[in-house]
């Protein structure tokens, strides 16, 4: 059975939802090591991940949107202007970094609407190209970016030697 439809507001964050969305990249990171990359550093979010946040809130090349039902965030969007791999022809370009939504706010087309915001501010910036990871076992993740239009061109393996 389909949960009922929350009535959600999606806008652009202020320095006041840092707390709020280092909770939430703290479950991405929690989601993120328990099922795919054993690797990462569970101390980043509240260490250097603050300062990233904080910036990215700040400054003019950054994107940070949230997702509100009740004044409780239950969603976060993180993304902006950077640099094309050096070996392909530069175009201005922006980075969807890292989203999360808790369960309860996915499947009722807010993470879309957060997406589209982005879009949005992207267009505005006269970006060119947008580019999204996802981890390679992350189907449902890479299937959420398909429907939105992202195109695979590069997969990244490694192995532990």
């Amino acid at each position: 059975m389909k949960s009922t439809l929350l009535k959600v507001e999606v806008r652009k964050a202020t320095i006041k939802d840092v707390d709020d969305i280092l909770r939430l990249n703290f479950e991405l990171f929690k989601k993120e090591r328990r099922e795919y990359d054993k690797l990462l550093d569970m101390s980043w979010t509240y260490g250097e991940g603050k300062k990233y946040f904080q910036r990215r809130i700040i400054r003019k090349d950054g994107f940070v949107a949230v997702a509100e039902h009740k004044g409780k965030c239950g969603g976060y969007l993180c993304g902006g202007i950077d640099k094309m791999e050096s070996y392909r022809i530069q175009k201005k370009h922006a980075e969807l970094e890292n989203m999360f939504l808790e369960r309860k706010f996915r499947g009722q087309g807010i993470g879309r609407r957060i997406v589209e915001m982005f879009f949005d501010w992207c267009r505005k910036n006269r970006v060119e190209y947008v580019s999204v990871s996802a981890s390679f076992a992350n189907s449902e993740g890479v299937h959420f970016y398909e429907k939105l239009g992202f195109k695979g061109y590069a997969t990244v393996l490694e192995m532990k030697l």
